[in-house]
């Protein structure tokens, strides 16, 4: 229960402390400057993959670690790393060339110390995961979210541009495994036993090819963005995909975090995980749903009051994008009770069709553009595509529990119908009183307005949700303070 806590407060607190951040530094910087970062990101993520190379989750699912075997594999994590940022650091005039941004070449070799940086934490990290000392991981992650924040922000304040976002990263994995030394007992020894590494890589491997394909899919649109536009175009896309990412990811790990040990625990018992699933899905319709649209309708005044004009050529990336944030915590419970029941090849195949829908609707713009006039290869209808392929991948997932778990289409469709109809009809009732004030000055200030219609939108749902005799409300506090249903 307390690991499951500290975990929870860990996700909310970093992505609030990222989300203030993120809104201070989006005022002073420009949308190229963060698009030098964004065409970056994807050899970060995968370089850091390609170091941890699965070990964690083999060494935490693995009895009888011995302080020589997680010597290993710090010595071929702090390796790999060490190969890695050389290979990308003669790579970064190519990096710059293919991205037509001649800024990448130096800031890439800066950045990319990182990797290096980040490889001296993962076996501290592992050893704290095993033993589920997750308060002193949420205190290491908000630790060094605070500090590298408060830093990012002068430094953008006295002019530093986008080099500070880079030492924003950089300073943040500093922060965090200096952190995680400090509250931790394991120190290297010098015998190490590498036989370990042999040992664990047939099981580390599948996780390693796994979490390289999702990540290379994920990031995919950054990289053909970066390419085929120019840097400000890309820094529109990654803040819309970042504040788009911020709600979902919340309530998903929330929910999720609840919702697998509560089925867990009903394993023998099909027929009540069943119906607690259908409940924990209602709960995270009520949430999802209004909270997407809300912001779809009302992001236009947030961005101009928080962000600045600057950055209203996002929104309509931010809009495009609401179904593929929907669809997260629905994915993420469905591949949860394929996994609790057993199915663990089916998992997989459910992230290789969704992995490959995206892959496809990149194909299907690029073909459509090339050899039709149809539409014109742009950001909108590549994200476009990209929400498609994310609701057909849902639909996917569906099928697949009904199948295997026995929730039925029909059933899991009653079950958030209601709360996306109501969440629809309170986006257009927001929508038309924001148009009508911007028509007519009803609220003179935007500050003002806006509030007025976060209430509106509130109030609506909530007591659209009564009168229609929902009880998801007592549904949720059971489940996310009880950790029971009702």
């Amino acid at each position: 229960m307390l690991a499951l806590m500290w975990n929870g407060v860990d996700k909310f607190f970093f992505q609030f402390v990222a989300l203030i951040v993120g809104i201070i530094t989006a005022r002073f910087l420009s949308p190229q400057d963060f698009g030098f970062i964004g065409a970056l990101a994807v050899f970060t993520m995968l370089s850091n993959i390609l170091v941890e190379s699965g070990f964690t989750s083999a060494l935490i699912r693995r009895d009888g670690n011995t302080d020589n075997d997680y010597s290993a594999i710090f010595f071929v994590n702090i390796l790999i790393a060490v190969v890695i940022y050389l290979i990308l650091f003669f790579s970064a005039p190519y990096i710059a060339l293919f991205f037509r941004m001649p800024e990448l070449c130096s800031l890439s070799r800066f950045l990319f110390l990182s990797i290096i940086i980040n490889s001296f934490g993962i076996v501290q990290n592992i050893i704290l995961s095993k033993s589920l000392s997750f308060k002193v991981i949420s205190l290491a992650d908000l630790t060094s979210a605070l500090v590298s924040g408060v830093v990012t922000v002068l430094m953008v304040m006295n002019g530093f541009g986008y080099w500070a976002l880079a030492w924003q990263i950089l300073l943040q994995n500093i922060v965090r495994v200096a952190f995680l030394w400090a509250a931790s007992s394991w120190r290297v020894s010098f015998h190490p036993s590498f036989g370990v590494i042999k040992e664990v890589f047939s099981f580390s491997s599948f996780m390693l090819f796994s979490s390289f394909i999702n990540t290379v899919v994920k990031n995919i649109y950054s990289v053909i963005i970066g390419r085929l536009f120019n840097p400000a175009m890309l820094g529109f896309y990654s803040q819309a995909n970042k504040y788009q990412q911020i709600p979902s990811t919340v309530i998903q790990s929330t929910i999720s975090g609840v919702a697998y040990p509560v089925l867990s625990n009903l394993k023998d018992d099909e027929a009540r995980q069943l119906m607690y699933l259908r409940k924990i899905v209602r709960i995270a319709a009520c949430v999802i749903f209004p909270v997407m649209f809300g912001l779809a309708a009302l992001m236009a005044p947030l961005v101009s009051i928080l962000l600045t004009d600057k950055w209203l050529p996002a929104v309509p990336y931010f809009q495009i994008m609401v179904p593929v944030a929907v669809v997260l915590p629905f994915h993420a419970l469905n591949t949860n009770l394929v996994l609790i029941r057993g199915f663990s090849k089916t998992n997989l195949l459910l992230e290789a069709v969704k992995n490959g829908l995206i892959l496809l609707s990149v194909f299907a713009v690029y073909a459509l553009a090339s050899f039709t006039s149809c539409i014109e290869m742009d950001i909108n209808w590549l994200l476009i595509f990209f929400s498609v392929a994310n609701i057909l991948s849902y639909l996917f997932d569906m099928f697949v529990s009904q199948r295997l778990a026995g929730y039925r289409v029909i059933s899991q469709l009653k079950d958030i119908l209601p709360y996306f109809l109501v969440s629809a009809v309170m986006f257009a009732v927001v929508s038309l009183l924001d148009y009508l004030n911007a028509e007519h000055a009803l609220i003179g200030s935007k500050i003002a307005s806006t509030a007025v219609l976060m209430v509106i939108a509130v109030a609506f749902y909530a007591a659209s949700l009564k009168i229609l005799g929902s009880k998801v409300f007592d549904e949720a506090w059971s489940l996310i303070v009880k950790r029971r249903i009702s």
